[in-house]
């Protein structure tokens, strides 16, 4: 690992943490991919095969603060297998205990901003399979997304108005619970779309 990596680091990291995070990389001989944006998910990691290395990949359109808990998420569950191999849940009491361990440092520290902190703190009580889930994290970091002028979360769509998936156009209808009734307007055909999910509004 170089000063290299760790100035790298220092591009999507909070200040102050590309440090510890060099430590994890360092002793656990991760690779870390930096990727473009995947629908699917913020991050993985795959245990290495045949001798190779732990490697984690993380989007590179992600604010500092969900990149470090991208980060964590993942490093945990590297830690999660190096102790327990497949025997586990991925995201059972053991991994959560892990988040939980590799987590502490950082919320012990200046790294985030209070309302960060806070979300955090109340995520690692009882993290979930993706930090996706948890509304009070999710509208949080929202606040820090670089992209946040160009999309909104479904939720604060305006009942009525239409918004863009892509380049599918909706048309936002009534909340049923997380979820939201929306109308594709090119099909006609009606969906349930996450309150949580990010889209472009119709300008």
């Amino acid at each position: 690992m170089t000063s290299g990596l760790l100035q790298t680091l220092e591009k999507y990291l909070p200040q102050g943490s590309a440090q510890y995070a060099h430590d994890l990389l360092w002793k656990y001989g991760i690779q870390l991919h930096i990727k473009k944006p995947r629908k699917s998910k913020l991050g993985d990691y795959r245990p290495p095969k045949s001798g190779e290395a732990h490697r984690i990949s993380i989007n590179n359109d992600l604010n500092p603060y969900s990149f470090l808990i991208t980060f964590l998420h993942e490093t945990a569950h590297l830690i999660n297998f190096e102790k327990n191999g497949l025997r586990v849940k991925p995201h059972g009491a053991e991994w959560k205990n892990e988040f939980h361990e590799v987590a502490k440092p950082v919320l012990a520290t200046s790294y985030l901003p209070e309302d960060v902190l806070n979300a955090v703190g109340n995520y690692v009580k009882n993290p979930a399979a993706s930090s996706c889930t948890s509304p009070e994290l999710v509208r949080t970091l929202k606040q820090y997304d670089i992209r946040k002028e160009l999309t909104v979360l479904v939720e604060n769509i305006q009942e009525g108005a239409e918004f863009y998936i892509e380049d599918r156009l909706f048309l936002r209808g009534p909340k049923l619970r997380s979820r939201y009734r929306c109308k594709e307007l090119h099909t006609s055909k009606w969906y349930f779309v996450p309150g949580l999910m990010e889209v472009k509004p119709k300008i």
